[in-house]
């Protein structure tokens, strides 16, 4: 199997009607040993505490899940960087949410594509052999998400509080459907809750509660944006579309149900935003990390075609008014 198909099965949205048979002919690269993230304080735990944003700081950048498509989202940063644009809030579900925090840092767009380029497999996928061997693929989830919250919290030791650019991830509440807003608590745990991919990834238990990817309940969370305080909503939308799907096994037609019930979703929260950016991605599964470069490219060009309209959004909030 060569390396970017391996790629494109994990990482983009439609792995999972392809894992099983990923993990039968390639499980020796993703088998890794069982490391355990840093030990948090139950303070330190991620969670929603109320605090909007004060006049006139109101624009607010909202980043879509999306998996692999979600490197989009830097092309869009490359742009709103380059034209000196400063959202004063910026939201994120699932891998949105990933990219939003790093920029949320404080990091300049570079180094956050660096970053970017030393994800890899093993990086993204821990499953404990000796689990898997014993008991086989039982459990909430196929990895831990362990590797990936501990490449998250040496990227971005600040809690979320701390963040020079107020930021707040979407996790879902998988035993009641709940959309959880994360402002709180430890940055590193809330980014592996928040995508948190349903049969992939162990959910995140924080707060009594069981947390899964955002995606699930607000692929594009505007109204999170609204509800701390947004005045202008820009959002950048790169979640799997249904029509891109290839329904060519049963694994493959009971994710489309998924991405059929997140779509849905979508287009209420495309609504609640001011201005809504989607980059052109073509109709294909087969995506892969080694693809970022060009998603990166069609989110800057995305930006670029709409740079009026960006500029006009970041100029309104100024204007008096509540």
């Amino acid at each position: 199997m060569r390396s970017h198909a391996l790629h494109a099965r994990i990482a983009s949205i439609a792995l999972a009607s392809a894992m099983l048979s990923l993990l039968a002919g390639c499980a020796s690269t993703i088998f890794i040993s069982s490391q355990a993230p840093g030990d948090i304080a139950p303070v330190d735990e991620p969670r929603f505490e109320a605090r909007t944003l004060d006049a006139p700081q109101r624009v607010a950048l909202v980043l879509s899940g999306g998996a692999t498509r979600a490197f989009a989202h830097l092309g869009v940063l490359r742009v709103l960087e380059r034209e000196g644009l400063r959202p004063d809030l910026v939201v994120g579900s699932s891998a949105g949410a990933i990219v939003g925090a790093h920029y949320a840092a404080g990091k300049p767009v570079a180094e956050i594509e660096a970053l970017a380029a030393r994800l890899n497999l093993p990086t993204l996928i821990d499953i404990d052999p000796v689990k898997t061997l014993l008991g086989g693929f039982g459990g909430l989830g196929l990895a831990k998400g362990q590797r990936l919250e501990a490449f998250l919290r040496e990227s971005i030791g600040a809690p979320l509080q701390s963040l020079p650019i107020r930021f707040a991830a979407v996790a879902t509440d998988l035993n009641n459907g709940e959309t959880l807003l994360l402002n709180h608590g430890d940055t590193a745990r809330a980014l592996r809750a928040s995508s948190a991919m349903p049969g992939l990834y162990e959910p995140v238990h924080a707060g009594g509660r069981v947390l899964g990817d955002g995606q699930i309940a607000s692929p594009l969370p505007t109204g999170a944006a609204r509800l701390l305080g947004a005045r202008v909503v820009v959002g950048v939308d790169v979640v799997y579309p249904p029509q891109h799907a290839t329904l060519t096994s049963a694994m493959s037609v009971l994710f489309q149900t998924m991405t059929i019930s997140t779509y849905r979703h979508l287009q209420r929260e495309r609504e609640l935003a001011d201005l809504v950016i989607t980059p052109e991605i073509p109709s294909t599964s087969d995506l892969a990390l080694s693809d970022r470069e060009w998603l990166i490219a069609a989110g800057e060009a995305a930006a670029e075609k709409a740079l009026p309209a960006l500029r006009a959004a970041f100029r309104k909030p100024q204007a008096p008014g509540p």
